[in-house]
């Protein structure tokens, strides 16, 4: 099981770093486009859709991270709020809940990407499978980071 937390984490890393790349590349974009269109008088036709699919990207892979964290703010406050003995219960059950709705994130995203498998991006041109994958492949992460957080909930503090 530490082998899996650890691997797990690692991943985390890499996805916090890829995170940081897309917001990097979205910001410098938006700037671009504001600067092309009020400094050179021509708007980009691809930087609002490219802007839009990273966030799409950024905001489910972030999701999985505030998981693990624990920074999911609405399911914490109610896990907070609560007295000692019961947190633990609690906490077990938020991770089912996210488990369960990963899964569902996971079956309906491989739809929508069969779906959308042969449409391309109006600007870009792009497939829009990558942007529709940002669903269930953050639902993976979800889940794996659900399972993580519920088997730390029952590691004996000595085990590291």
């Amino acid at each position: 099981m530490l082998t899996l937390i650890k691997n797990i984490d690692r991943l985390n890393k890499v996805i916090f770093y890829l995170i940081g790349i897309m917001l990097i590349v979205m910001s410098a974009t938006i700037a671009y486009q504001v600067f092309s269109r009020f400094a050179l008088g021509a708007s980009l036709s691809w930087s609002e859709e490219l802007a839009r699919y990273l966030m799409a990207w950024v905001v489910f892979m972030g999701a999985a991270l505030a998981i693990r964290k624990g920074e999911l703010i609405g399911v914490e406050a109610i896990v907070d709020l609560s007295s000692d003995s019961i947190k633990k219960v609690l906490k077990l059950l938020v991770c089912i809940v996210c488990v369960a709705f990963s899964i569902f994130l996971i079956v309906k995203g491989i739809e929508m990407v069969q779906v959308v498998e042969n449409q391309r991006s109006p600007a870009m041109r792009i497939p829009m499978t990558y942007v529709y994958a940002s669903i269930p492949v953050s639902g993976v992460l979800m889940a794996l980071n659900s399972i993580v957080v519920a088997i730390e909930l029952f590691r004996k503090d000595g085990e590291k």
